[in-house]
């Protein structure tokens, strides 16, 4: 059965891009310190108590999802920004854009008994793939260990290079077993899904994915997070969020940059629609 590469958070960045560009995968073991790891538990886990299961065959039948943990789970705002996941985005994500964005948090409870969803490409949702490079990335924190019994991710290494209508052999999933406090990084066109949970508690994980800065993100930021929270948050975070103008003129406000709005409320002004905010090549 194939495996998924382990890394530390120390090791060489090019490292790790040349196994993700190989296998569209790998884990970075313990990148979540233990302290932030008991936080995010303490604030996580109850919450999620209060969530009933999911009702179709996508989501599961024995399986609970909530998002919006930029507001419901402080420590996701440290995460979000982890400096390595952001170096890895840069190289994966900015040949293909100015910018980018979260595209989804999500925090994924499988409990006993349910079944493996069905393996599918998340990128897929954008209805088309680019000539090169990615659409999008997604980092799956571990909250609580990850093994081949509890419902681990499958991924099929190797799969972000294949036809669409290619699929796997079962011999070709790897399971992806990791310690609490790891992420597993995958590319958007990798084939993947949720295993199947055969053990008796239910398996923990979450996921921030970050997507083009010109595409339409899969949960809507500026309604998950209330702009009084917004307004709080660290520049970057901001940007993430989605409060940046892409070249020439994508998200403005009347014209203008909406961190503009974001800081000091609705601008005074109107911007100039008529000039683009950046050079850009036309097509001949």
């Amino acid at each position: 059965m194939p495996t998924l590469q382990h890394f530390s958070p120390i090791d060489d960045l090019a490292d790790m891009l040349g196994v993700l560009d190989r296998d569209g995968g790998i884990i970075i073991d313990q990148l979540v310190a233990p302290e932030a790891l008991d936080r995010l538990r303490a604030s996580l886990l109850p919450a999620l108590l209060d969530i009933p299961d999911c009702t179709g065959p996508f989501f599961g039948r024995a399986t609970r999802r909530m998002s919006g943990l930029i507001e419901r789970v402080p420590v996701c705002r440290e995460l979000a920004i982890h400096p390595l996941l952001l170096r890895i985005a840069d190289a994966l994500l900015l040949p293909n854009c100015e910018s980018y964005q979260l595209n989804l948090t999500q925090a994924i409870r499988i409990g006993p008994g349910e079944r493996a969803q069905f393996l599918h490409r998340d990128g897929q949702m954008f209805r088309s793939r680019l000539p090169a490079g990615e659409t999008m990335i997604n980092c799956m924190f571990a909250v609580d260990g990850f093994n081949a019994d509890n419902g681990a991710t499958c991924v099929v290494p190797g799969s972000h290079r294949w036809p669409d209508e290619r699929l796997p052999q079962d011999d070709e999933v790897a399971s992806a077993t990791m310690s609490a406090g790891s992420v597993l990084i995958y590319l958007g066109s990798v084939v993947h899904g949720g295993g199947a949970n055969r053990s008796e508690a239910a398996r923990t994980g979450l996921v921030l994915s970050y997507c083009l800065g010109w595409l339409r993100q899969a949960e809507n930021q500026y309604l998950a997070v209330p702009p009084a929270l917004a307004r709080s948050l660290p520049e970057r975070l901001q940007r993430l969020l989605g409060y940046f103008v892409h070249t020439p003129n994508l998200g403005c406000v009347d014209g203008r940059d909406p961190l503009d709005w974001l800081r000091a409320g609705a601008p005074t002004a109107p911007g100039r629609f008529d000039e683009f905010l950046g050079e850009i090549t036309l097509p001949e």
